[in-house]
């Protein structure tokens, strides 16, 4: 019987790890933090698979070809043909194997593409998301807890609005689980009970080598042999190596704690050879400051609240400059946008402006609508003094909010096109005049700062098809593999729509789970 160790605990390595031990090998994951589940249990857990088979009954047509076309036409920066073409192909079959290889079921999301216009892209429903499903208490407490969804609610009943509180307050009580955390219960059982063990609260440190193949990890003076899948996530938690590789900056990762890098560092002894190690997840994220996960400052992304009417995004500079209804990524990188004239990145300290409506009608971050201002919510009576107030320009501030409200008025944004996209309106709100444009125009004013953030990084080792690991020199190093955030992701600087991280690494981790146990 062949070993196989899974070194991280997320989507990634217990797909991986799900699929080397149905193949017959002998499994362990090891995980350094005390719980499981990393940034996936922290997610959505949405999963963005075009053409599966849940399409046809939502009334959307797709095909691997129109797949492969819209991915294609997302072509930007370090792709890899190859590893997105076996991605869109292999997609469906792989949704359908996790449905009869684990306890998991699929439910589809509304969601758009993040660029619906382009050629192949669809108006919803190729993102899946795991069902909800009731776990034992013991397997609860094994899995991290998201300090930012604070009831067991899916993301199609958020992205829909049909929200029945009843049945919500039922599946607490029956200890029902959702999301990203679902999909995290689902793996595990199903990994432990293809005979699968599983260490959590214990660090690799380095990796056993002989002749140039791996065969195993070392933890201390031990070495737990076997074939290796790096699976413990990307770098966005080690600011040296956010400064050195990284396109521009981000100051804000909102992922779970533990995404220091491991694996690149273990990569990188072996020889590997790296990719896409500019690019990130990238989003807008807000922090408050009470809020950490496991000691550690906690960033929450900052979504849908960008698109609601009534609001606006300014730089450091009190001038807009982004469509804010774009997707989380677009936007993450547009804040990362140089001024060559004052040398200076102005929307790395950006803030989102919104008025007494807005304050009235919705949430943000943790806050509901009719709570107390919190510490961390900058008001003023007018936008000259909300400008004062967060250290930026009046005369702009107040230029850019007339400029907007001018054309909030008409129902078209032609300097940055809010709204013109079926992505846009999806994530506004569907009961207003107009779902994302509305005018910013009755005191007392608001801001939120905003950083640049991302969910995690997308560098690392570069890969084959099976997740094997490329060395420098062109080869591959025998006994290594890599998936998920761990290695480079094959997409470049593109984000296809919601559960455009978890789709392609469920992919790459069962091929890789699967050849490493061959």
């Amino acid at each position: 019987m062949s070993s196989v160790v899974v070194v991280g605990s997320g989507a990634a390595g217990l797909t991986a790890a799900v699929a080397a031990a149905q193949t017959g090998a002998e499994v362990t994951v090891v995980e350094r933090a005390p719980v499981l589940g990393g940034t996936t249990a922290l997610s959505g857990g949405l999963a963005w698979m075009p053409a599966n088979r849940l399409m046809v009954a939502e009334g959307v047509d797709d095909s691997l070809a129109e797949a492969r076309r819209y991915l294609h036409a997302l072509r930007l920066g370090d792709v890899d043909d190859d590893l997105v073409d076996y991605f869109a192909n292999q997609a469906p079959e792989v949704a359908d194997w996790l449905e009869s290889a684990t306890g998991l079921s699929w439910q589809t999301v509304p969601y758009p593409d993040y660029h619906p216009e382009l050629p192949g892209g669809k108006p919803g429903h190729r993102p899946l998301e795991p069902q909800p499903r009731e776990v034992p208490p013991d397997l609860d407490q094994r899995i991290r807890t998201a300090p930012n969804v604070t009831a067991p609610i899916t993301y199609r009943e958020l992205a829909t609005g049909n929200i029945d509180w009843d049945e919500v307050a039922d599946r607490s009580r029956r200890g029902v689980i959702t999301m990203g955390r679902s999909m995290i219960a689902s793996l595990t059982e199903a990994a432990e009970a293809a005979g699968a063990v599983i260490l959590t609260g214990t660090k690799v440190d380095g990796l056993a080598q002989s002749g140039g193949t791996v065969n195993g990890v070392r933890i201390g003076d031990e070495v737990l042999a076997g074939q290796v899948i790096l699976a413990s996530g990307g770098f966005e938690r080690n600011p040296s190596l956010v400064q050195g590789f990284l396109r521009g900056p981000m100051t804000g990762p909102v992922g779970a704690p533990g995404m220091d890098g491991t694996a690149l560092r273990l990569a990188l002894a072996a020889g590997a050879e790296l990719g896409n190690m500019a690019e990130a997840w990238w989003c807008p994220a807000m922090t408050v400051s009470d809020e950490t996960i496991d000691d550690q400052p906690f960033h929450r992304l900052v979504l849908t609240e960008r698109a609601r009417p009534g609001s606006l995004m300014v730089d450091s500079r009190g001038r807009r400059f982004v469509n804010e209804s774009r997707n989380y990524n677009d936007v993450g990188r547009a804040m990362q946008t140089f001024d060559p004239t004052g040398f200076q990145y102005p929307a790395t300290t950006a803030w989102l402006v919104f008025d007494a409506s807005y304050r009235r009608r919705y949430h943000l971050g943790p806050m509901r609508r009719d709570d107390p201002d919190p510490e961390w919510l900058r008001r003023a009576d007018s936008l000259s003094e909300l400008a004062a107030v967060i250290d930026v320009d009046g005369e702009e501030l107040t230029a850019s909010a007339t400029r907007f409200n001018q054309l909030a008025a008409t129902g078209d944004d032609p300097d940055f096109g809010r709204g013109r996209s079926i992505y846009d309106r999806f994530v506004g709100d569907p009961s207003a005049p107009h779902p994302t444009l509305g005018p910013v125009d009755e005191p007392p004013f608001y801001a939120v700062r905003l950083h640049p953030g991302c969910l995690g990084t997308k560098g690392g080792p570069r890969t084959n098809i099976h997740g094997q690991v490329r060395h420098q020199d062109g080869s591959l190093i025998e006994g290594l593999y890599a998936v998920g955030n761990a290695s480079a992701s094959p997409l470049g600087a593109a984000y296809p729509g919601a559960g455009g991280t978890i789709g392609p690494l469920l992919v790459v981790a069962h091929a890789a789970g699967t050849a490493a146990a061959s």
